[in-house]
């Protein structure tokens, strides 16, 4: 399958789960599935419904997918914004520098698992989307 673009800087990706009698798992490589080599990667949980998260635009890239549970992504690059909802591992949504992220309705027992293409204290975060600091796609 192709990767989804939901809106320029913001794209769906999707990943093969290997299924066998152990159980199910789910790898990110590099320009494989993972459209850039992540340097930081961090966990979200969130154990019931509550505030919202994010609401900034970063000046790194990140690649979010659901491990357990379920989160509605909104995105905006300037132009046009959306929301995703996240509920299975078996996808993930890339979005570039630049694109305002924004995290909400998150189902109980919610885990994210997060990578970023920089580390924390080289990342920046904007509280308006940053249109300039997108890339060019990667092939993921």
């Amino acid at each position: 399958m192709m990767p989804s673009e939901i809106i320029e800087g913001v794209n769906l990706l999707p990943q093969v789960v290997h299924r066998d009698i152990r159980g199910n798992l789910v790898s990110f490589e590099e320009f494989g599935n993972a459209p850039f080599f992540p340097k930081r990667v961090f966990v979200i949980t969130v154990d019931r419904p509550g505030p919202d998260r994010g609401g900034h635009a970063n000046s790194c890239d990140e690649l979010i997918s659901v491990i357990s549970g379920a989160v509605t992504v909104e995105v905006d690059n300037g132009r046009d914004c959306r929301s995703v909802r996240l509920e299975g591992y078996d996808e993930a949504l890339w979005i570039r520098a630049g694109v305002m992220i924004g995290l909400r309705d998150f189902a109980p027992g919610t885990a994210l698992l997060v990578c970023a293409s920089e580390r924390y204290e080289d990342t920046r975060h904007y509280d308006r989307p940053r249109m300039t600091m997108t890339r060019a796609l990667c092939p993921a």
